[in-house]
């Protein structure tokens, strides 16, 4: 890759280009200085794990980091104003320190095998201007100044690294601790920048990696926040039975059936299993399916929600086995999980109810790579990372309305690929009757009518206040309280559903009788609103 446009690149991806000089400086300085921490880290792991799955995962970690590295010098060199490439200018510096007179130059030759040092001079002299140096072309010439190798030349990098991110940092120290703090030499930013790239270039050839490869893996990953394309074609795009795709548009109702139990409702019938947090903690994790239906949504993948809705794709045995089988759905649960705890880590206390994935900077292109590993092999390892990005924060947002509702309605639309959600919920079941409710109420004592003249703010408290006694009757309360009454908020669709949202001891109430929901009816005749109310349990709860 060219280091030209890689720095133009840098300078296109900067998202700080509007804000001060100073403001600038600081987030490259500690974008910087936090990058080669990261790197320190990832190489710790790989040492750790060498020669496993974790070394490798670690190596591409190091690739990463090092591109991360490679960004922040490019951004400070930018930002200070240095108009030469810093590749160029650090192999001109090079060639300078090993022909000059100074003590230390000869320390320099001397310690550099007399082949490589006398290459690396000829070579020098016709390096590439910066329009044409490539990563590599530096990578490999700068190389054969190392004087050390191997695990000693790791060690090296390592060390320099830190002191180098020390130096820059102290220019950011008042005088008086300038001259208190003797312990970090002062270096020009320049000089900074290009041994930090010596040495990220030399760690680099360690772990044999291309310095090219490194920056355009940056760049992949950069640019995946910025750009979006056309979404992965959905996975059952060519299945013509409608009874193994996932519906394009479909609704499921959340509701809270008992003290940390929920339920999912689909067309008027139970899908899935009654949940709870399976936890000590009340962390809402019950609703977690709302994770399942954001992955179909967006991703159009979720075993987990294909086998709950019975939509598996059993007309190629194949594809039901791989695809939607056991160990796909474990796979989809595991990553779930895996996110979820990600998000309370983040979020810090997981019983707070506090919104988990608020920003899109908490979903860091490391963590979408960790995901990618669970899902190699199966369809969805085509979906892009910014499609992961979109279900995670998709998803969690209205796991938060959930846990802040207690129950809802999400609708689902795989062609726009997006969820919403609704506070809202009517089941359309067809169960059991477990109460029956009656309720007359004069409209006039709302204020609906007005020297004979409908109004309908009075009109709409009347149909409220007359439905609401008609569920309190079919609950068991004759006689309605005004703090049952309370107890009750409600939104009419229309005469015959309602959506009815309880709490308190009427809420107990409603979970001991197992009501799940009720059918209503209004009408209204010479001055009065007529309600009855239908209170519903699912069959099953009655005959277990």
């Amino acid at each position: 890759m060219l280091a030209a446009d890689y720095d133009a690149f840098v300078r296109a991806t900067d998202q700080s280009i509007d804000k001060s000089s100073r403001e600038r400086w600081d987030i490259a300085i500690y974008g910087l200085v936090g990058e080669i921490g990261s790197v320190l880290s990832a190489v710790k792991k790989e040492m750790l794990g060498s020669g496993s799955e974790i070394s490798r995962l670690a190596t591409r970690e190091i690739q990463a980091e090092l591109g991360d590295v490679l960004w922040y010098c490019f951004s400070l060199a930018q930002i200070c104003g240095h108009p030469r490439n810093l590749l160029a200018q650090d192999i001109e510096d090079l060639r300078k320190e090993l022909s000059g007179r100074k003590r230390w130059s000869a320390k320099f030759r001397t310690a550099l095998d007399p082949k490589k040092r006398a290459q690396f001079l000829e070579e020098a002299k016709t390096f590439p201007t910066s329009e044409i140096v490539t990563f590599n072309n530096y990578q490999n010439l700068a190389f054969l100044t190392a004087r050390t190798d191997r695990k000693v030349l790791l060690e090296v990098c390592l060390a320099v690294l830190w002191q180098l991110g020390a130096q820059l940092l102290r220019r950011k120290l008042p005088k008086i601790e300038i001259e208190l703090n003797t312990s970090v030499k002062r270096k020009s930013v320049k000089r900074a920048l290009g041994e930090i790239i010596w040495h990220v270039s030399a760690l680099a050839k360690l772990y044999d990696l291309s310095l090219d490869a490194i920056a355009e893996f940056n760049k992949e990953k950069v640019a995946f926040r910025m750009t979006r394309g056309t979404p992965t074609r959905l996975h059952d795009e060519d299945v013509s039975r409608s009874d193994q795709r996932f519906p394009r548009r479909f609704e499921i109702a959340f509701l809270t059936v008992g003290e940390g139990h929920s339920r999912m409702y689909m067309n008027g019938r139970q899908v899935g299993s009654e949940l709870t947090d399976n936890s000590y903690e009340d962390d809402g994790y019950r609703f977690h399916d709302v994770f399942h239906i954001a992955n179909a949504a967006i991703l159009g993948w979720s075993p987990v929600l294909r086998g709950v809705l019975k939509l598996k794709r059993k007309y190629d045995p194949k594809v039901d086995e791989v695809q939607d089988g056991a160990r796909a759905t474990i796979v989809e649960e595991a990553i779930v999980k895996v996110i979820h705890s990600e998000g309370v880590r983040l979020a810090g206390n997981p019983c707070d109810r506090t919104p988990l994935f608020p920003r899109r900077s908490d979903i860091t292109f490391r963590f979408l790579d960790l995901i990618h590993t669970f899902v190699v092999g199966l369809e969805v390892e085509t979906n892009k990372y910014w499609e992961w990005e979109d279900a995670i924060m998709a998803g969690h947002k209205v796991f938060y309305e959930l846990g802040t509702e207690q129950q809802g309605t999400v609708t689902v639309d795989l062609e726009a690929r997006q969820i919403t959600f609704s506070p809202d919920v009517f089941v359309d079941l067809s169960g059991t009757v477990t109460g029956f409710g009656n309720a007359i109420v004069k409209i006039n004592d709302y204020g609906g009518l007005s020297d004979g003249e409908a109004d309908e703010g009075g009109m709409e408290r009347a149909r409220h206040a007359a439905l609401k006694r008609a569920v309190l009757q079919a609950v068991g309360h004759d006689q309605p309280s005004p703090q049952l009454l309370e107890m009750i908020e409600l939104k009419i669709f229309d005469p015959r559903r309602i959506s009815i949202k309880t709490c308190g001891a009427l809420r107990r109430t409603i979970w001991e009788r197992k009501i799940i929901t009720f059918r209503t009816m209004l009408s209204e005749t010479s001055g009065t609103i007529c309600a009855t109310a239908l209170a519903l349990s699912d069959a099953r709860d009655l005959t277990g």
